[in-house]
């Protein structure tokens, strides 16, 4: 989301400016805290196990002022929430996931209401926002599938609900549709320039999405898990985005946006010319079993394909990257065809793919992410390229099935429990490379691979 306003700009730079952290986290109740640098208290985070909560308003003397990022993140048992009115400040994803809560009154004096702060809230059902507000990260309210209007406590300076939809102040930004909205159409006004990501998030209701000429930027794919959406219609003045072939593009960057769920097809293909597939674009699309990308395409972004029913993809010489999460949680992927010139495989990109066992890695590989093929359970082997010069955290945590790895000499890094839960495992190394130092160290059995030295008068 873009909010392009001075004052707005000064008092987030402020308010990032004087919430450093100045102490370590301390405990009161069922508290942990945190005291800023202005000597008010941040709530790091609920340790406690009550439905109903409430949240001082003071600890030791000092004032509460702010709920930390995923303060309360998933915790599944809390159905009411008291926030104090000294509160003026809740981070990222503070009460996501948060699936019993039901019901939460935000402070009068509230200004900074954080990204995806009540994301997957599932049995909320209606929110009022503080007059005060100046800033709105990304939709707060993503996947709040009974939550059937946004409201204002009074007219704020910097957004606006129009039925139940959030804006930025001129209309010109749609940062939220309820999730829980039960109209079947919607006609995004024509003073709409922009679509915030996650806008549309998982609304099962819409069926049917007119777009104006004024839309010029779509953030991601604002409508991922729409599962009624059946059809977007774009004004023929629009210059910017065409539906074409069951799915939206952006027509300037070639890119794929949104596949659309008018189609039950267990294969598609992706039309020629198209040089990226967006983010989110094919998510949660089970019945897509195979899809054929085109020789164009340079980019896949994160979580294109992220809990697809994809069972093996083949991916263009041209693509140099795999996004983050890309094909995470794939269930009935098999094998993956890397393209010869792939560089770098993006976080969890192949996280819980179980049944993935075939996936021979190319001579151009320099990096491998955090957690990229992490619970991979079907891979049985590791045949590292020499290219390759980073392991990320996690990255094949609990792959119980490897039972062998080739360690290339040139690694530099391998994060923290990158081959954990791996037992009986043998390794490949060259003597004093890093692969053999970490085998020792994990008390892995190393053989060494064949070295050809120079004759000493060489050297």
């Amino acid at each position: 989301m873009r909010i392009r306003y001075t004052l707005l700009f000064i008092l987030v730079s402020v308010l990032f400016t004087s919430y450093s952290c100045f102490a370590d986290n301390l405990t009161y109740e069922d508290f942990t805290y945190t005291i800023l640098a202005d000597d008010s208290v941040e709530i790091s985070k609920y340790i406690g196990s009550d439905e109903e909560v409430t949240i001082p308003a003071m600890i030791e003397d000092r004032i509460v002022t702010s709920i930390g990022s995923a303060a309360f993140n998933h915790n599944e048992t809390l159905s009411g929430i008291d926030i104090p009115e000294t509160v003026i400040y809740i981070g990222d994803h503070a009460f996501s996931e948060c699936t019993s809560l039901k019901s939460v009154t935000l402070p009068d004096l509230l200004f900074y209401l954080g990204e995806l702060v009540f994301q997957g809230c599932t049995q909320l059902e209606n929110i009022t926002l503080p007059s005060s507000l100046v800033h709105i990260g990304m939709n707060p309210f993503d996947r709040c599938e009974k939550l059937t209007e946004i409201n204002f406590s009074e007219e704020n300076n910097y957004y606006t609900v129009e039925n139940g939809v959030l804006f930025d102040k001129k209309e010109t930004i749609l940062l939220a549709y309820p999730g829980g909205k039960q109209d079947k159409s919607y006609e995004v006004p024509d003073s709409v320039t922009e679509i915030a990501y996650a806008a549309f998030s998982e609304n099962n209701f819409i069926e049917e999405i007119n777009l104006p000429d004024s839309v010029s930027t779509i953030n991601g794919n604002p409508f991922c898990g729409c599962l009624g959406l059946k059809s977007i219609h774009i004004s023929p003045l629009n210059s910017f985005y065409e539906v074409y072939s069951d799915a939206l593009f952006d027509i300037h960057n070639r890119e794929l946006i949104a596949y659309l769920w008018n189609s039950e097809n267990e294969s598609y293909t992706v039309p020629g010319g198209t040089r990226s597939i967006g983010q989110e674009s094919f998510y949660k699309h089970k019945e897509l079993k195979s899809i054929d990308l085109p020789k164009t395409l340079i980019s896949i972004k994160d979580a294109a394909f992220a809990e697809c029913g994809l069972k093996e993809i083949d991916i263009p010489e041209n693509v140099t990257g795999i996004g983050n999460n890309a094909f995470s949680s794939c269930n009935e992927l098999e094998s993956v065809i890397f393209p010869s010139g792939l560089s770098w495989i993006g976080n969890y990109a192949f996280f819980e793919c179980p049944v993935l066992s075939a996936a021979e890695f190319p001579e151009t590989l320099v990096s491998i992410g955090e957690g990229a093929f992490l619970q991979c359970k079907g891979l049985t082997e590791l045949v590292f390229p020499e290219s390759l010069h980073f392991i990320g955290s996690y990255a094949f945590l609990e792959c119980t099935g490897i039972k062998t790895i080739d360690f290339p000499s040139k690694l530099f890094s391998i994060g923290g429990g990158a081959f954990y839960g791996i037992e009986d495992l043998k390794v490949t190394a060259e003597p004093g490379s890093l692969g053999e130092e970490w085998a020792k160290q994990n008390n892995v059995p190393v053989e060494h691979k064949n070295v050809d030295y120079l004759p000493a008068d060489m050297v």
